[in-house]
This record gives structure tokens, C-alpha cells and sequence, in this order.
């Protein structure tokens, strides 16, 4: 499984939809409480739930991994998980998957400067207020040192989302052939 992993606005979400397009992975679907941005899909994007019906999916032990990001909680229900799947997380979520399944688990770091990220953010209509938080928290969030482990390392400000998907196919492949 690939697990993308980077700050808000990073490029993981449109490097994971060119993995699936291009290369036939498919999503893992993260579960959290945070409400949809336009155009985001319900079983498509993420499963969006209450906090309450969250709270009662811990309670059955659901998850392999739960996190709390911008007071909204997140997690990776096992039903949602498979060898051939693309996931997006916090670096918790990272190492929580690194320790439970370490060689079926290929960690991308995908690291985007605080300029571009800004843009970015604006564009998909995130408040002002927002943007400033996260600008000054994802820097010790997404600090390289909280990971057990980063497979790969990109750089995502220039090469295309084509080009970056192609070198995590390629080295997710690698990776499969090692393990």
C-alpha cells in the first residue's frame, strides 16, 4: 500500500487521483468528521461521518489508525484497506501503519514550499484563517524527523503530477520486488 504523506496543500491529493487514473491503484478511503469542500463525495472522497457515529466505530475497534488534524478526526478503517491502495495521512497515521504492516507499507513524503501551499489553498477556497493556521502548525506536524520511516521523498513544485506519480509507481514497484 502507498501512503502519501505531507502538509495541507502539498499535492497529494492530485498525485493519489493520477495514481489511481494512470497506473490502476485504488483509494483507500479515509474516514473523518470534517465537513465536505465543494465537490468532495461522501464514500468517494472520504466517508464523512458525526463525531458521535466515529466515536462508535473506535468502540468496534474499526480503525488501523485514528488521528486528530485541525480538530477534526481522522482514520483508516480496515475495510477500507488493500495491497494494491493509495492513502493519505499524518504522519501518525504514517508510523501507525509502518508498525502494523512495515513491509507492505511504502511511506511517501511529498513536501511543497509555504508560497505554493498558500496558493493552492486559496484557490480551493480554504478562509483566511484557516491557511494561517495551518501554514504555522503544518511545519511541526510534517517536521521529517516524527517519521519511524520515508520510502520516498518528493519535491512537488517542479515536475508535473504526471511525472511525480510515475517515480512513486516506479519506486512503489521497486519496493514490491524487495519485500
Amino acid at each position: 500500500m502507498i501512503v502519501l504523506v505531507g502538509a495541507s496543500a502539498s499535492g497529494k491529493t492530485e498525485l493519489a487521483k493520477t495514481l489511481y487514473q494512470t497506473y490502476g491503484y485504488s483509494k483507500c478511503v479515509t474516514t473523518t468528521t470534517r465537513q465536505p469542500r465543494e465537490n468532495e463525495i461522501d464514500g468517494k472522497d472520504y466517508h464523512f461521518v458525526t463525531r458521535q457515529y466515529f466515536q462508535m466505530l473506535i468502540e468496534q475497534d474499526a480503525f488501523y489508525e485514528v488521528t486528530h488534524y485541525n480538530d477534526n478526526i481522522y482514520g483508516i478503517q480496515k475495510k477500507d484497506v488493500n495491497v494494491n491502495g493509495v492513502v493519505i495521512v499524518d504522519p501518525h497515521g504514517a508510523n501507525t501503519l509502518v508498525s502494523k504492516a512495515a513491509e507492505d507499507v511504502f511511506v511517501v513524503y511529498v513536501e511543497t514550499n509555504k508560497e505554493t501551499r498558500e496558493k493552492r489553498m486559496k484557490l480551493r477556497g480554504d478562509s483566511q484563517d484557516a491557511i494561517a493556521i495551518r501554514l504555522d502548525t503544518d511545519d511541526h506536524i510534517f517536521d521529517k524527523s516524527a517519521f519511524i520511516r520515508i520510502d520516498r521523498w518528493l519535491r512537488n513544485e517542479h515536475h508535473t503530477i504526471a511525472e511525480l506519480a510515475k517515480d512513486v509507481h516506479d519506486s512503489y514497484q521497486q519496493f514490491i520486488r524487495k519485500n
